[in-house]
């Protein structure tokens, strides 16, 4: 039995539709999962589901979609050359490609917005002016983004030839248009992913945290590469028609973006199974002193950032007024999370004495 329809064994051999599915579904199921981490840590760790993480979440739903239409597509074509595509799958295969455009585009500005509204979240209290130049950025994006959905949408006149190539009619040339869309993603994917350094940096806390936050953010470098990856593509398309590679490194700018999006969000958790693995606990299962701390914090109702301005933020390994900040910041912390027999709040810190008792024979 033949995976493509239509296609004699020979054929259906040539397709590359088992590197296409493995593909769509590795990165699928990996990116699902993170996202689920990070709704777990938002709405059941730090009770603070934000508008961020909806939009991640409509992201997430783009990508699954997109993906699935990607696989729908190799069972019309997608995978062999043009030459080796039955004849009679032009139609079928023209118009789940056409369908997986607007998702495509959707689930890439979301994850950008996603990141912005994130920023904006996280300094509200500090910074008016980056705060203004976020929002500028997440405009642009979102407007530009938006004109490019529709060019790819009204791409053709009529319309209808968008998905019956041999409509009489005329299209906008796919090299230039695809070409333009890949420049402003790519600016975009820039910009936004090393907006927050400039902050960080600014950041006092130590060193070796510092590296990690910029990492991470670093890390969004790869979905531009990914992004350019896709953009070279565009070439062979252009030559051959062939858009099987275009439509792979689609699938893997949108999951990545998506992922990268989510990491930073994913540290009360990483923190959270550090500690119990480096002895949070003790034998009993209570827990110490020590990690109360921070896991008070993971189940603040809201993670925001203390008023005033970002450079005075400290964090609890800062090697500055380590004692005031262990006993004020614990104090916040804390305050609210424990509470009286009666229901009245109780903040502070929990103190625990364990007395223990022997009997022996007093030498009988």
């Amino acid at each position: 039995m033949v995976w493509v329809h239509n296609a004699s064994q020979a054929i259906n051999d040539k397709s590359q539709w088992p590197t296409i599915f493995a593909l769509c579904l590795s990165l699928t199921i990996f990116m699902v999962l993170i996202v689920s981490a990070r709704g777990y840590v938002r709405g059941f760790m730090l009770k603070s589901i934000g508008i961020d993480d909806w939009i991640i979440f409509f992201s997430m739903v783009c990508s699954i979609i997109y993906s699935g239409l990607a696989v729908g597509q190799t069972k019309w074509g997608l995978g062999l050359d043009l030459p080796d595509r039955p004849e009679v799958n032009i139609n079928r295969y023209a118009v789940i490609n056409f369908a997986g455009r607007p998702f495509y585009m959707a689930g890439i500005t979301g994850f950008k917005v996603a990141l912005c509204i994130s920023y904006i979240r996280i300094l509200r209290q500090t910074n008016t002016l980056y705060k203004k130049i976020v929002w500028a950025i997440m405009i642009s994006c979102v407007t530009l983004h938006l004109a490019g959905t529709l060019v790819l949408i009204f791409q053709c006149t009529p319309m209808r030839k968008s998905w019956k190539p041999l409509t009489p009619g005329h299209c906008l040339p796919n090299a230039q248009t695809f070409y333009a869309l890949a420049a402003v993603t790519i600016f975009y994917d820039c910009i936004i992913f090393l907006l927050p350094i400039p902050i960080l940096m600014k950041l006092q806390i130590n060193n070796r945290r510092k590296a990690v936050l910029l990492g991470v953010f670093g890390l969004g470098i790869f979905t531009t590469v990914c992004s350019i990856l896709r953009m070279v593509q565009i070439i062979a398309i252009s030559r051959t028609g062939n858009s099987t590679k275009l439509v792979l490194w689609g699938t893997i700018e949108m999951n990545v973006g998506i992922v990268l999006t989510c990491i930073p969000t994913l540290a009360p958790l990483f923190t959270y199974f550090r500690e119990r693995s480096t002895g949070g606990y003790d034998v009993s299962g209570s827990r110490r002193l020590g990690n109360s701390h921070s896991l008070a914090i993971l189940k603040t109702p809201k993670s925001r950032i203390p008023e005033g301005n970002s450079e005075g933020w400290k964090d609890r390994n800062s090697s500055d007024n380590n004692s005031q900040e262990a006993i004020i910041g614990l104090k916040n912390s804390l305050a609210g999370l424990h509470q009286t027999s009666a229901g009245e709040k109780q903040a502070g810190i929990l103190a625990t004495t364990t007395i223990e008792v022997r009997v022996s024979n007093g030498g009988n």
